[in-house]
């Protein structure tokens, strides 16, 4: 049976990546046999087998598992759960990899990230074979240059997902996605499959967290890090702490936390988590409007799409209290001629801190948010206006804070038809409506240049205005005015 020959080769693979060993080729051809109902496995001769991930080899056996009803529909979605349960086999436990975590991470902490990182893409729990296929590119702007990416790894759904999704019951276990309890749970029409999902756990501010990788991975080695306890996402003291903490322990990843508040804050506000990674970003490279020196720590008013403060020093205690004081005195901010309210029926304003550590020196960016909303900005007046909302709706999370656009995957098919359209001078068809305005604009100013490059430049642009729709003091001069006497009082309470 060809079977044989298929289960064969992932097992090799498996061997070729180190998830297992030439020892342990007994054991999981058995457990993979339990899997697929095979009561006798028969050893094939095959050729070497020489692939970097195993999608491949996972189809054939996929297609096998539903011929003999082990799951249905045939969908995208019940393939993954499966195939998350096919790698689990060759995956080591949970506790099997925070062993060989913390032993390589007393010889070398970029060893830990690096077999950890690895291991999460060859058991295909991170799927490269879709990340592969995202849209990835950068451009130039006012202020640096900026990563762009139309993500296309994760999948849509099919219309018999959402038929297998209304005949789920609700469940409230795992609470969330990010709940340390998705490790290894089979997931479902509505949760997706964690079979071969991973964490190691992690001890900040003496509270216990987990590190993860995203399985969409936005940027390199795009890690999570999540609070055992299922709590809602908080901004305080205890947070510039834990950040810290963590640079600390991993110093070559980044780690910052998206606001408290809805709007401004990131898509699952009801867990306490923050995201890192190992990824140079444009807002690493911002130029400086002002610099202030109170006692050993550098503040730093940055030239950027939002209003960002940066803080430096080699006394990491110093930044932890100037942060907590910075952000008490803008929670309590207002200027009404710039439009900004603490509170109305609620508190507006948040923060979104993010820390890294060059050498010996501490830094922390603090974003400063504002989640007011009106009628004539009911989404948000500090977030993407109706006239960008083309090229992104979505919120404007840490990872956009720092000039890193991850846009909606329409974008992929949409922007060949606009070149078509600017290129040959055609009517808009009705597929671009949402584009209609824009693209008027962009046939106005074509100069038979480079299309791909001056499209990637225009949609580029484009996000720039929706992080400065997002920014609280706006990069013009009364804006700048604005931002200007926020710092000196600011200064003022500091010193």
């Amino acid at each position: 049976m060809k079977i044989y020959s298929d289960m064969k080769r992932l097992t090799m693979y498996a061997i070729a990546s180190n998830l297992i060993t030439e020892d342990d080729f007994d054991y999981v051809v058995n457990r993979l046999s339990n899997l697929l109902l095979i009561d006798e496995y028969m050893d094939q001769s095959i050729g070497y087998v020489d692939v970097e991930e195993p999608s491949s080899l996972l189809a054939p056996i996929l297609d096998y598992a539903h011929e003999i009803g082990l799951f249905t529909p045939n969908t995208v979605t019940f393939r993954d759960l499966f195939e998350a349960k096919i790698m689990d086999i060759f995956t080591p436990r949970p506790s099997e990899i925070e062993h060989v975590f913390s032993l390589l991470h007393t010889q070398d902490k970029q060893s830990a990230t690096n077999y950890f990182y690895n291991l999460s893409q060859k058991n295909n729990y991170i799927k490269t074979a879709r990340t592969s296929k995202n849209v990835i590119w950068k451009s130039k702007t006012p202020y640096g240059e900026f990563d762009m990416t139309i993500n296309l790894s994760k999948p849509e759904k099919d219309p018999r997902d959402i038929i297998a999704q209304g005949k789920k019951s609700s469940t409230s276990y795992p609470q969330c996605l990010l709940c340390k309890e998705n490790v290894g749970f089979y997931g479902n029409a509505t949760h997706p499959g964690r079979s071969n999902h991973r964490i190691v756990k992690l001890l900040l501010n003496e509270e216990e967290f987990y590190l993860q990788y995203s399985p969409y991975v936005y940027y390199d080695e795009h890690s999570i890090v999540l609070k055992k306890e299922h709590v809602p996402m908080n901004v305080t003291k205890k947070t510039f702490i834990r950040l810290f903490d963590f640079i600390d322990y991993l110093p070559h990843y980044f780690l910052g936390s998206n606001a408290g508040l809805p709007i401004v804050g990131g898509s699952i506000l009801s867990h306490e988590h923050y995201q890192g990674g190992r990824h140079h970003f444009a807002i690493e490279d911002a130029k400086v409007l002002s610099s202030y020196q109170v006692a050993d720590v550098t503040v730093k008013q940055l030239f950027w799409p939002l209003s960002v403060i940066r803080l430096e020093s080699t006394n990491r205690g110093s930044i932890i209290e100037m942060a907590d004081q910075i952000y008490k005195f803008w929670e309590q901010y207002t200027d009404e001629s710039a439009g900004i309210y603490a509170f109305t029926t609620a508190p507006h304003n948040a923060i979104t801190p993010i820390a890294r550590k060059n050498g010996d020196l501490y830094v922390l960016d603090i974003t400063l948010r504002n989640n007011l909303t009106s009628e004539e900005f009911p989404l948000g007046i500090f977030h993407p206006h109706p006239e960008n909302h083309h090229i992104k709706k979505e919120n404007i999370g840490l990872i956009e804070v720092m000039g890193l656009a991850v846009l909606p995957a329409r974008l992929a098919s949409e922007l060949p038809m606009i070149k078509d359209v600017i290129v040959g001078d055609l009517e808009i068809p009705q597929e671009l409506d949402i584009h209609k305005e824009w693209i008027k604009e962009l046939k106005q100013t074509y100069q038979q240049e480079d299309i791909n490059q001056f499209l990637n430049d225009a949609v580029t642009l484009k996000f720039v205005k929706c992080i400065e729709d997002a920014g609280v003091f706006k990069q013009n001069v009364d804006g700048v005015n604005h931002f200007n006497q926020f710092m000196e009082a600011l200064i003022n309470v500091l010193n």
